[in-house]
């Protein structure tokens, strides 16, 4: 044979042998060279659904879709941190997730992990894309291409999407803590109470075992800034009592007209008032309880050189004298910033036991609609303030039973559901409602005591005008402080330095104090007179 003959050809994968009678006999196959068995694949090789396969799996488990590529030893480490680190902190939340919750009152921490937040969304990008030209074959058609360029965006916008948003809540839960807490560490008060926030929670509040909180609401908006022209009235008042330990609570409402509050023995206002915040006449607006906040400040500025709290000390101090209660600190929400906070909260839920005025009083001007009877109902921002405010056809202590369901109401609905999807404009509406006096450093140890508070007792005190011995216009300030101590009593607490007052006979069922004259006297006499403690969640549940 020779390759003249034609039947020979070395470029051929073939050799044909033939014989004499140019028949075909046997035929060799060409051995090829073939790769070694353990030879990676080349990514060029793989189909195209494979490789859109590979990209998804490199996603939600980096490093995964190029384990059997030249770049596996990098991607089993990219794995393995992702796992650790996922790992890590899925357990450090679940062992302890109050602790993980800390980290929403410390404002350095929260812009770390914003930025931490940010970086990893931008690197996760990458990983998608790097992914998805690795495992991609060589050679694509457009069709490919553009599927290839859709799938590979979707991916990222589904795994970078999340942390965009808590970085963006980060910043603004940082931005919130800063608005509200940030310069109390360094404003002056009269009566804030030093505390060694240093300590872990449990040894922090077995040192302060009860934490007495003013609630305010304020009906002028300058107030909350305390500018020196703001005359604001604070048109609900209240005492919520904690028992740290157990997370019972005693909420106790002071009728905004309640006349003659005393202030502490020890206190230089008990010099400067010493019958009380009164004029002498109980009728007089400077005699009543909702004037402390801007009057007091304002007739001896001499005493409040040393505060950037101003009526709030004022109004502490008066809640100490009353109640017998030293009180911790304060919280004001402006009420024109809680229409905000409940509109950005998607409304509360309240039952309605009375039909509810809107916009109407009892100086003659008409409502102009109204909140019908129902259980369950949801109420927008304006609709909760009037059922919290109005006084047509009822009275101010109707309104103060209404106030704390409003109260609780917001409570019980600041879910994690409704602060995570509504959380921008929870936090807006909360800085511009919300002012304290609550330094920085205690926000790590209330989110403790949050979660004893949602297991524990929740009572109510109101102080209603010709019940259980009260009147607006001559407290009997014994018998209000015996009704404290006995409301915390009751809960099994008990108030360090507390000193029950000396007995008081009780009143006679004949000495009943004639009510102060208001339009709606008469439709309040016939009510059911409220008991002298509470059950809040009974008290705010549907009655019909």
């Amino acid at each position: 044979m020779s390759p003249e003959d034609g039947l020979y050809r070395p470029d051929s994968p073939r050799r044909l042998l033939v014989d004499d009678d140019d028949a075909p006999t046997t035929i060799h196959p060409v051995q090829t060279e073939r790769k070694p068995a353990h030879a990676h694949e080349s990514a060029w090789d793989r189909p195209f659904s494979k490789a859109l396969a590979l990209t998804a799996l490199g996603t939600f488990l980096p490093g995964l879709g190029v384990l059997h590529t030249r770049w596996r030893k990098w991607g089993l480490l990219l794995l393995a941190v992702f796992l650790l680190g996922i790992l890590s902190v899925g357990t450090w939340v679940a062992n302890d997730p109050f602790e993980a919750a800390k980290i929403g009152t410390r404002p350095r921490l929260l812009t770390f992990l914003t930025v931490l937040l940010s970086v990893g969304a931008l690197l996760w990008a990458v990983i998608v894309v790097g992914t998805h030209l690795i495992v991609r074959p060589k050679t694509l058609t457009p069709l490919q291409r553009m599927v290839g360029a859709i799938a590979v965006a979707v991916l990222t916008f589904l795994v970078t999407t999340p942390l965009a948003v808590a970085a963006r809540y980060s910043w603004d839960q940082a931005a919130l803590v800063r608005r509200i807490f940030g310069e109390n560490d360094k404003k002056r008060s009269m009566t804030r109470p030093e505390l060694d926030t240093n300590q872990k929670s449990d040894a922090f509040w077995r040192a302060k075992p009860r934490l007495n909180l003013l609630l305010v609401g304020l009906d002028d908006s300058k107030a909350r800034n305390y500018s020196k022209d703001a005359a604001a009235s604070t048109d609900t008042m209240m005492v919520a009592s904690i028992d740290t330990l157990d997370g019972d609570m005693v909420l106790i409402q002071i009728p905004r007209n309640m006349a003659g509050a005393p202030f502490p023995a020890d206190s230089e206002l008990a010099k400067a008032y010493p019958d009380g915040y009164t004029t002498g006449d109980a009728d007089s607006p400077n005699s009543l309880a909702n004037s402390i906040w801007s009057n007091v400040p304002a007739d001896h500025p001499e005493l409040f050189e040393h505060s950037d709290f101003k009526g709030a000390d004022a109004l502490k101090l008066a809640m100490q004298g009353t109640l017998g209660l030293k009180i911790d600190y304060f919280m004001a929400l402006n009420l024109d910033g809680l229409y905000g906070l409940i509109n950005a909260m998607g409304g509360v839920r309240i039952n309605v036991n009375e039909r509810i005025a809107l916009g109407a009083n009892n100086d003659g001007k008409p409502p102009r609609g109204w909140i019908e009877k129902g259980p369950n109902q949801l109420l927008n921002g304006d609709e909760a303030l009037w059922y919290a405010r109005s006084r047509y056809q009822t009275n101010d202590f109707d309104r103060m039973g209404r106030q704390s369901c409003v109260v609780k109401a917001i409570i019980d609905q600041a879910d994690p559901q409704t602060l995570l999807t509504r959380y921008e404009a929870i936090a807006r509406a909360s800085g511009d409602a919300v002012t304290t006096d609550i330094p920085s450093d205690v926000l790590p140890h209330l989110v403790d005591l949050s979660q004893r508070l949602r297991n524990g007792k929740l009572d109510r005190i109101l102080f209603v005008h010709g019940q259980h011995g009260f009147n607006t216009a001559h407290p009997n300030f014994d018998m209000m402080r015996t009704r404290v101590i006995d409301a915390i009593e009751a809960q099994g607490g008990s108030v360090p330095g507390f000193s029950r007052p000396p007995s008081t006979p009780a009143p006679s069922p004949t000495a009943t104090p004639t009510p102060t004259p208001t339009p709606s006297a008469s439709a309040s006499a016939t009510k059911k007179p409220s008991k002298p403690v509470e059950n809040l969640t009974d008290v705010c549940a549907w009655q019909g």
